[in-house]
């Protein structure tokens, strides 16, 4: 009985790891974290023997080896945003197999391991950005003054990486085809009585909150007042996730009772999603960017700039809907 339990469970189990999608997302996965292991590996071994003002032969050596690694890193990471987009990919075509999955919603919300790899791979995704921009400023300084910085940061951040290997292969392979999974109806609606907002807020005082957090952002940039338009920012991410899911997606997809973040990826309503969460990601890096290396008004116009752009690609569907049809939802 047990073995043809086991059995029966490998049976399902090979229907999402055999997945062509999944095939190639964790064979690229993993291929990154071999390569990213011998990177971590002699980064240890250079920052512990490496001396800038030193010029011995061993200084010369590992300067060099230095500049191999540093490549196989840059590519990696490049190659890891990358793969983000293509994962959204994967999820919305595993909800073909996994029965009550309409979209990726299903299949993220199918075990406790599906909401935490997205989180984690958004954090890492900046975090890498992060990297590659603070790599570029050291490689324009003469004396390579962010050298061990930016080492130290990559050893940060390949921990964070195992991390998010070790929850991919757990959420993949604690997928089932066989028991249903709540689709983003059942997940995002909630009932007439019950408010799904925080705080019991009003969606009136929800989206007012949006454009208002959104404004102060702006003069804060203008202002120059650096940890004010950090903390708004963070601010205006669970505001914005809550104002996307609750109220904007309803007016793109033309429904009040549909209600999901999942489903702006699909083809139906024209890739929308990607540049949503694109501009967004690209808000959050660049103001980060902006108050941890760059604190000058041009890299806070560059974030302003996306966060304008998120705003649109937000708000389009909704202003277009009330200039159509002169109500709303």
């Amino acid at each position: 009985m047990l073995i043809k339990s086991y059995l029966l469970k490998m049976v399902r189990l090979s229907d999402i790891l055999l997945s062509y999608e999944v095939g190639i997302n964790l064979f690229v996965e993993i291929l990154l974290l071999l390569l990213l292991s011998i990177a971590f590996i002699n980064t240890l071994y250079i920052l512990k023997r490496y001396k800038r003002d030193s010029a011995t032969e061993l200084q010369y050596s590992l300067e060099k080896k230095s500049y191999l690694i540093l490549s196989i890193i840059q590519i990696s990471l490049i190659i890891k945003i990358i793969l983000l987009p293509f994962f959204t990919y994967t999820l919305d075509k595993l909800s073909n197999i996994i029965p009550g999955a309409m979209c990726g919603a299903g299949v993220v919300s199918a075990n406790t391991y599906g909401e935490p790899l997205i989180v984690l791979k958004i954090f890492l995704i900046i975090t890498t950005m992060l990297w590659l921009t603070l790599n570029r400023e050291d490689l324009h300084t003469k004396e390579s003054r962010y050298f061990k910085h930016k080492m130290w940061f990559f050893i940060i951040i390949y921990i964070f990486i195992l991390l998010e290997m070790l929850l991919e292969l757990l959420f993949y392979t604690n997928l089932s085809t066989v028991n249903p999974v709540s689709c983003c109806s059942t997940l995002y609606t909630s009932t007439q009585d019950s408010n799904p907002l925080p705080f019991n807020i009003s969606m009136i005082q929800l989206i007012s909150s949006f454009y208002l957090i959104y404004l102060a952002l702006v003069l804060s940039a203008y202002y120059k007042k650096r940890f004010l338009f950090l903390s708004l920012c963070i601010l205006f991410t669970y505001i914005s996730y809550l104002s996307l899911v609750y109220f904007f997606s309803t007016y793109i997809y033309q429904l009040p009772t549909h209600k999901c973040p999942y489903c702006l990826l699909q083809s139906d309503y024209y890739y929308i999603g990607y540049f949503i969460y694109s501009s967004y990601i690209l808000a959050l890096f660049t103001s980060m960017s902006a108050v941890i290396y760059t604190f000058t008004p041009k890299s806070f116009n560059i974030s302003i700039l996306f966060y304008s752009l998120f705003l649109f690609f937000v708000s389009i569907n909704y202003i277009l809907y009330l200039i159509i049809n002169r109500t709303l939802l």
